[in-house]
């Protein structure tokens, strides 16, 4: 028992030793903590203290800034601001911590725009320029997001960046240059601009910006009526511009006399004397004379005036000496620039009016060669009437023939006018024109709005805008053939050097006409004794009689198919007449045959287009269809006569003869058979279309017969 008693003490001795090592080790793992724990405190005493001292560095840094700095919340409730902010806002911190920014300073209707976007959108940093009306300055305002670690933005950061200063210095140096730039305009404008409308609306343009005016008027000097004429403005309300233009500048103003007397500009401020100046009822409603001053820039030569430039100011302005300079500059360089333009106009004058007698002459020598180069009346009129706008400024000009049946005008040809066409004739009594035919003399209009009763033409005329007019009677032989008429939309528009020159050309037209007359009688005269040989080649047979005739239309009708110009179209009909003058020598015998004819009668017959081409060579004016006569029996193949030619070396002339010819001859009753029908006609001509004939010639043909051209 005793033994048990033993071991379990020892047992309890062992538990209470193991007990106190624990103790030990948990004694010793205190008094590290406790040391750790000191060791901490230490720590924590300095950290705060570098905290404590960091804080003040900051808001030592934060406060030394000099331009407005604050920091608001999401709901831009101000957290934090420096010094600078505080004295801008007028107020200390207390006063509006936890307030909107913008409600404090600056002073908004609503936050900053890069605020609101930082919201929405989470931007990053920006800048924005403000301008402060209730302290007048400018800001350059920054913005820096504070975020956190999920990006999400917690506070903004402002630092408003005063930039009247600079922004001052920038906007005078932009005048500066601005002013520069505008005298520069100006100089380059006098240099360059001699058009004197387009000077002074240059001049306007930039004195209205190097003097700063409300409005800007500009008046020249006119030497006829003595007065300074208005020219251009600038600045000047769109209803006042019409009572500018028309109200001149009486040279008799005080004002004027004193600028001119003075040549130099003059200041004018507020003085109720000038009230009853014309230009001031111009320059806009609720301009206040009191309140008004003018700047008056006098424009003169050596010699003479020669304007006003006016700037008008709506409120009183101090001028200094620069500005004063400004004004003698520009007066300087404008008056230079305004006697240079005039006398560059004065010789542009002198230049345009040789250069329009030059023109004048130019152009009567072109109608002269116009008239010479044709022998159409048609043409020659259309020609004139064309170029006489050339040298006579109109709107119309036309030729009216006298037609002495119908007792009238008959329109011949002109241009500008639609009205004179459709009537196309007008009874003497219905134009003042009919009395060109009794007095033999020119008629001016001036302006037919002044006449009480016009009659029916001139009436029309008016209708369609004309005017004025001048009309010359046409003379050839002493007798009046018709009138040449120009017109204008425009009253008085003519001039004594227009007079003259419309009577030339009326004279040459004169001329040119009565030379077409007997031009035309003598091809009359031709082309009746060609109609009348031709007759008597066909009456040398009963069966070939009207022969030259129908075959000179069949080949007419071929040559319009295939578009052959007017006059190829007259050597065809010429050609056609006398296509068959080789029978001239051929015996009647053979010719009224009733059977079909020998080898040897065919060899005579043969002949015929030899002997035509021998018979008409010596007439010069018939040498261009000699070829066609010669040749209107070839074939398109070869096999024909006398040369056996084919193709194109056939003369085209001579092809649509050889097809006219053979249609007529296959269509009339012969001695020894009657004429074939035209369905039969046509089978033939298809059927040697690229052996006889030539296959565009004979399709021609066939078109114009489907067509209905000719009644076969």
């Amino acid at each position: 028992m005793n033994k048990d008693l033993i071991t379990e003490l020892q047992a309890e001795i062992d538990r209470l030793k193991s007990e106190l090592e624990k103790a030990k080790v948990r004694e010793k793992e205190i008094e590290e903590s406790r040391r750790a724990t000191l060791l901490m405190l230490e720590d924590l005493n300095i950290s705060t203290a570098q905290v404590e001292r960091a804080k003040n560095e900051w808001e030592a840094t934060f406060d030394a800034i000099s331009d407005p700095l604050f920091i608001h919340d999401k709901e831009f409730k101000i957290v934090r601001c420096n010094k600078a902010y505080a004295e801008a806002a007028g107020m200390t911190f207390n006063h509006f911590i936890g307030k909107p920014y913008y409600k404090v300073f600056p002073k908004m209707e609503k936050p900053f725009t890069m605020c609101q976007k930082a919201l929405e959108l989470q931007e990053e940093e920006e800048e924005e320029e403000y301008s402060c009306p209730v302290t007048n300055r400018i800001f350059n305002v920054r913005f820096y997001p504070i975020k956190d670690i999920d990006k999400k933005l917690l506070y903004s950061i402002h630092i408003m960046e005063d930039i009247t200063g600079a922004k001052r210095a920038a906007e005078k140096i932009r005048q500066e240059m601005e002013i520069t730039s505008h005298l520069l305009m100006i100089a380059d404008t006098t240099a360059h601009i001699t058009d004197i409308d387009k000077l002074m609306g240059q001049v306007m343009l930039c004195g209205h910006k190097i003097m700063q005016c409300d409005v800007c008027l500009s008046y020249l000097w006119d030497k006829e009526t003595k007065a300074f004429a208005p020219s251009q403005c600038y600045g000047l309300a769109h209803e006042f511009i019409p009572i500018f233009r028309t109200e001149p500048m009486d040279v008799k103003a005080e004002f004027v006399k004193k600028a001119m007397e003075g040549k130099e500009a003059i200041i004018i401020e507020g003085d109720g004397r000038f009230v009853a100046a014309p230009f001031m009822g111009a320059i806009g409603a609720g301009i206040k004379p009191a309140a008004t001053t003018l700047a008056v820039i006098p424009l003169i030569c050596k010699t003479d005036y020669l304007g006003l430039i006016i700037a008008v100011y709506k409120t009183a302005k101090e001028f200094t000496d620069r500005d004063k300079k400004l004004m003698q500059g520009i007066s300087h360089q404008v008056s230079t620039a305004l006697e240079q333009a005039r006398l560059y106009k004065e010789s542009v004058d002198k230049a345009m009016e040789l250069s329009h007698k030059i023109e004048t002459i130019q152009v009567m020598h072109e109608i002269d060669r116009s008239i010479l180069s044709t022998l159409e009346s048609q043409e020659i009129l259309e020609t004139v009437t064309r170029m006489i706008s050339r040298i006579i400024p109109c709107d119309r000009a036309t030729v009216d023939l006298v037609d002495k049946e119908r007792q009238g005008f008959t329109w011949k040809a002109g241009v500008g006018t639609t009205f004179l066409p459709k009537i196309g004739f007008a009874a003497f009594k219905d134009t003042s024109a009919g009395e060109i035919i009794k007095t033999r003399m020119p008629e001016y209009l001036a302006n037919a709005m002044d006449v009480k009763e016009l009659l029916p033409v001139e009436a029309g005329l008016l209708k369609e805008g004309f005017l004025s007019h001048i009309r010359v009677p046409l003379i050839v032989k002493e007798e009046i053939i018709g009138i040449l008429t120009v017109g204008a939309k425009r009253a008085s528009a003519f001039t004594p050097e227009d007079l003259a020159t419309l009577e030339k050309i009326a004279s040459q037209i004169g001329v040119a006409l009565e030379n077409t007359r007997l031009v035309s009688d003598l091809e009359d005269l031709f082309f009746g004794t060609i109609k009348t040989l031709s007759e008597a080649i066909d009456a040398k047979s009963k069966w070939t009689a009207g022969h030259s005739a129908r075959v000179t239309e069949i080949a007419m009708l071929i040559g319009m198919a295939i578009e052959l110009d007017e006059k190829t179209l007259k050597r065809l009909e010429i050609a056609g007449l006398l296509h068959d003058i080789g029978k001239i020598g051929t015996y009647e015998t053979i010719l009224n045959k009733p059977g079909k004819l020998t080898d040897e009668e065919i060899s005579v017959m043969k002949q015929h287009t030899i002997k035509g081409a021998e018979i008409l060579s010596p007439i010069k004016l018939l040498k261009d269809i000699i070829p066609a006569i010669k040749h209107h029996h070839e074939f398109y193949d070869g096999t024909g006569y006398p040369d056996g030619i084919k193709g194109d070396e056939i003369p085209l002339l001579a092809r649509i003869l050889g097809v006219a010819d053979t249609v007529d001859a296959m269509a009339a009753d012969r001695p020894y058979r009657k004429g074939r029908a035209m369905d039969e006609i046509i089978a033939e001509i298809k059927r040697c279309s690229g052996t006889q004939f030539d296959p565009k010639v004979a399709e021609a043909f066939l078109n114009a017969v489907a067509t209905g051209s000719r009644n076969l």
